[in-house]
């Protein structure tokens, strides 16, 4: 079956929606009168549609939308299986280095494992005081932070105000120049 075929199946679906069209639109009416009235609206459509050029080439088009709508068309071009792709090929470094690394932790295991850390709780002794003081150095350098902020925020002020001030002479300056100039001509 081509694309323009009709089925048998289809055509049975299309009579039963006539059918009940025809019970609805057509209470009191007969057969003829219904399809009349539904053939006018298509030619009102029809003839609408044919004023308007951009919908014409819409129309032209239309086999393209179905095309690219169809479940099988998505089916063989699946972006997700190209982007499955591109992943695993971009990720195939990343997947090597990570091999590399896990081979590296299993041979340092063996180190860890023969007793090389038998001085594990006298390093740790020492190491609580260390710890203790980089927290405390951190806490000074934030609070220093906050210092230098404050300090460059005020800088940038007294700058600011300065620059008005400067302003504000070249602006006097510059009028008593005038003046000066025009009373000698």
């Amino acid at each position: 079956m081509g694309k323009g075929d009709i089925s048998v199946e289809d055509l049975a679906i299309l009579e039963e929606r006539l059918d009940l069209l025809e019970r609805v639109m057509g209470e009191g009416e007969t057969t003829s009168t219904v399809s009349k009235q539904l053939t006018d609206i298509n030619t009102k459509v029809d003839k609408m549609l044919g004023k308007h050029p951009k919908t014409q080439v819409l129309l032209k088009r239309l086999h393209e939308l179905a095309e690219y709508t169809d479940p099988a068309f998505i089916m063989r071009y699946d972006p997700a299986h190209f982007i499955k792709q591109d992943y695993v090929v971009a990720s195939t470094t990343r997947l090597q280095n990570g091999a590399v690394a896990a081979k590296k932790i299993q041979e340092m295991r063996k180190l860890v494992d023969s007793g090389n850390l038998k001085n594990l709780n006298e390093l740790d002794k020492r190491m609580g005081p260390l710890a203790a003081k980089c927290l405390d150095h951190n806490d000074k350098e934030k609070d220093l932070s906050k210092e230098i902020d404050e300090l460059v925020t005020k800088w940038n002020g007294i700058i600011n105000t300065v620059s008005e001030q400067f302003i504000a002479f070249d602006e006097i300056l510059r009028a008593l120049e005038e003046k000066k100039s025009s009373a000698r001509n």
